[in-house]
């Protein structure tokens, strides 16, 4: 009798859900207890039988148990293997730290003459640089050393550095002041290792055995080529950072390679550079680093260089040369082997990298104070060193990231993608920058269309009214009409700053000022633009930016670089951000990089003291207070000042009973309208004005107060007298107290 067919089928008992050890057991026993009743019924613990199913059972748990186990390890979340998670974490772009090192601030000081002649300033060019790598030994523990990141620049003077007075001669006038600087260090030491390298290799590795690197300072071959890390193979432009005193087109700090001076310093430029010698850097799971290289070799076995590859070496099929015109092309394929770097081949490979870090590099205050003997290197070769001391306590040093720290560092770094898409992106990336391309103060994004004032600032009609008001003027026709012509090639070829230069020359000349800045404010367009090669109506970003001076005062304005005045944002901060930014940008976002308004003011107050209370004192403290709360770090851009949160801080000052009045003003105190008790300043805290019938002060007189923009705070008030509003303008604003030693001005009753 057949016993197959449909009427012969029996529906399976078989449970798929069974994964563990007696899951598995009880179902391959009632399995045999359906299927095999008469051939096996002794399911006693100690049967042959019985053994039999338990192996069964036994192979079916532990093949469940890798499965499930292999499906987590793929899950970032749930996976346990530190070479997963490491592996995971490269997939979302992040790099493992096989160590983390610590940060520290170190104040050097260095003694510098006084400037012949003028006891009050500093005779920089006495002062000398110290390249970066100077190291400081902690003074309780040798092992712990610490390595300066940047140079220490005693030529430079910025917003952090002091002066302090050193020695006087007999007759009571200073001969020396002590310089400070404050530089980055890190808890690392220098080592060099080298590599033999032989037959080309593609993805070559080289694996460095020290388990604590830190970064890799420098790869140079046998040729003296130097290989670059970049973060990912199929980068092909790296960044080159050049510090002022390796820059052969500049003399300072203070002035970029056309020879113009800035008001404040920017000691690196920042450039990139296309290159195929280029390598990627990798944590491996027992902590050590590896070094990868690119695939940059032929079938011929030749080496790539710069240029494309010739698609027939690839063996690419392009329609036209073969009779199969269906067959798939990929535009990416032919420059593949190229975009991936060379690899090395019959050379020897010098690495100096960095080694260190760890928990036990967190030291105190005060304990890296042991200076180091060495003389500068760039300036007077005899210019030393005095003493060194960190004032905060080094952090962040800690030993390699356990599983659950890189789980989270990767998911961090997978959601940001390291790409700038809205406004918080740009904002922040532009204040990541590192400041030795620059200060940057304040930062404000907006969108192109945002900007009605400047989003027209080269339309048709504004070089038309350009055309008729050169004309207008027949003692400079002919000068400006050249200016003009220098104008349209720069907007080809991108060359800005030679030509500004010479439309300061032109706007300075003659009776010509006045009316060239009437005409530029109507125009503004023309004359702002960083480079003219990115117009502002075509600019889907527009960036605008403030600096710091070395007094941490606020540098911007837009009318700055026309009325001839060093207080705006240099130009090589400009293309610093923007060449920075080349990275991180959306392909399709255009950036214009501008200067911000600024608006100062000063504050007079007049409050009511306790009986009892000492009303100097009183005074001082209530001066104190409101510097306090008018500290630049807090002020943004179009921030605006609330006078009731001034009131409440001053009602909190010791001593004071009640608050008379508050007024925010940039000449008098607007309170009093008899002039019985007229309170004003010593001159008028502006220097510019956004109505364009304003009649700007004298260059000297402008020169020497170097304030923003003119601004009726009494207008400004709100409708209950507690907030000043920022100005309603396309391009935004920081209220700033540049000066308040000398612009608070108060009277205790």
């Amino acid at each position: 009798m057949p016993t197959y067919g449909k009427e012969n089928f029996k529906e399976s008992n078989v449970n798929y859900l069974n994964k563990d050890f007696t899951s598995l057991k009880s179902s391959l026993i009632n399995y045999a207890k359906s299927y095999f009743p008469n051939t096996y019924r002794d399911f006693n613990e100690t049967s042959p039988g019985m053994m039999l199913l338990e192996m069964n059972a036994y192979v079916g748990d532990v093949l469940s148990f890798y499965i499930d186990q292999q499906y987590r390890e793929m899950l970032l979340p749930l996976a346990e293997e530190r070479r997963n998670i490491i592996t995971m974490a490269k997939m979302f772009g992040y790099k493992v730290k096989p160590i983390v090192p610590a940060f520290v601030d170190l104040e050097f000081t260095a003694n510098v003459p006084v400037s012949p002649g003028d006891s009050t300033k500093v005779d920089y060019s006495k002062a000398g640089t110290f390249d970066a790598g100077v190291q400081v030994v902690s003074s309780t523990n040798s092992n712990t050393i610490f390595t300066t990141l940047e140079p220490i620049d005693f030529r430079v003077s910025g917003s952090g550095d002091t002066e302090t007075i050193f020695d006087t001669d007999d007759a009571g006038l200073v001969s020396n002041y002590t310089l400070t600087r404050t530089v980055k260090a890190i808890s690392a030491t220098e080592k060099t290792i080298s590599f033999q390298v032989g037959t080309p290799e593609k993805f070559k590795t080289i694996i460095i055995p020290d388990t604590n690197v830190i970064d890799i300072i420098s790869c140079i071959d046998s040729n003296n080529n130097k290989w670059y890390e970049v973060d990912f193979l199929a980068q092909d432009k790296v960044p080159i950072e050049t510090h002022y005193t390796d820059d052969i087109n500049r003399d300072s700090a203070y002035a970029d390679s056309e020879g113009l001076e800035m008001s404040s310093a920017v000691p690196y430029s920042l450039e990139y550079i296309k290159t195929t010698k280029r390598f990627t850097r990798e944590t491996n799971e027992d902590n050590t680093t590896s070094l990868v290289f690119g695939n940059g070799v032929l079938k011929n076995g030749q080496l790539v260089d710069e240029g494309f590859i010739n698609t027939q070496q690839l063996g690419i099929v392009v329609p036209g040369q073969t009779q199969n015109l269906n067959s798939s092309i990929s535009s990416q394929l032919g420059d593949f082997y190229s975009t991936l770097g060379e690899t090395p081949n019959n050379t020897t490979l010098t690495i100096t990298y960095r080694v260190g870090g760890g928990i036990n590099s967190n030291v105190p205050s005060g304990d890296l104070s042991t200076t180091p003997t060495l003389n500068a290197q760039n300036g007077q070769s005899n210019f030393t060193l005095q003493s060194v001391n960190n004032s905060k306590p080094a952090i962040g040093g800690k030993d390699s990231e356990d599983i659950i720290e890189i789980k989270e560092q990767a998911k961090a770094f997978f959601s940001t993608q390291n790409r700038c898409v809205t406004k918080e992106d740009y904002e922040a990336r532009v204040l990541h920058l590192p400041s030795k391309f620059g200060n940057i103060a304040k930062v404000y994004v907006a969108r192109g269309g945002d900007n009605q004032d400047y989003s027209e600032g080269l339309s048709l009609s504004n070089f038309n009214s350009y055309n008729n008001f050169v004309n207008s003027s027949q003692n400079v026709t002919n000068q400006l009409l050249n200016i003009q012509q220098d104008l349209l090639t720069a907007q080809q070829t991108g060359e800005v700053s030679s030509i500004v230069n010479q439309i300061l020359i032109a706007f300075q000349s003659g009776n010509f000022y006045d009316l060239a800045i009437s005409q530029y404010n109507t125009n503004k367009g023309i004359f702002e633009q960083e480079s003219l090669g990115q117009l502002s109506f075509l600019s889907t970003i527009n960036i605008y930016i403030l600096g710091y001076n070395n007094l941490k005062q606020l540098v911007g304005n837009p009318n700055s670089n026309i009325m001839g005045l060093s207080n705006n944002v240099s130009p090589l901060l400009k293309q610093n951000i923007k060449k920075y930014l080349q990275n991180f940008k959306i392909m399709t976002d255009v950036l214009t990089i501008q200067d911000g308004y600024i608006v100062n003011f000063g504050v007079f107050f007049d409050v009511i003291a306790e009986k009892y209370a000492n009303k100097q004192q009183v005074k001082l403290n209530c001066i104190q207070k409101i510097k306090e709360y008018f500290r630049i770090e807090k002020m943004q851009f179009n921030q605006p000042i609330y006078k009731s949160q001034l009131e409440f801080e001053l009602m909190g000052v010791e001593g004071v009973r009640s608050i008379g009045h508050i007024t925010i003003s940039q000449f008098k105190d607007d309170f009093y309208t008899d002039n019985t008790n007229d309170q004003s300043f010593t001159r008028q805290l502006f220097s510019y004005s956004f109505d364009t019938d304003f009649e700007p002060p004298s260059m000297q007189q402008t020169e020497d107060l170097g304030y923003g923009y003119k601004y009726d705070f009494k207008t400004a008030l709100s409708d209950d007298g507690t907030i000043i509003v920022p100005p309603k303008l396309s391009t935004p604003t920081v209220f700033e107290l540049k000066n308040p030693n000398e612009n608070i001005q108060g009277r205790v009753r």
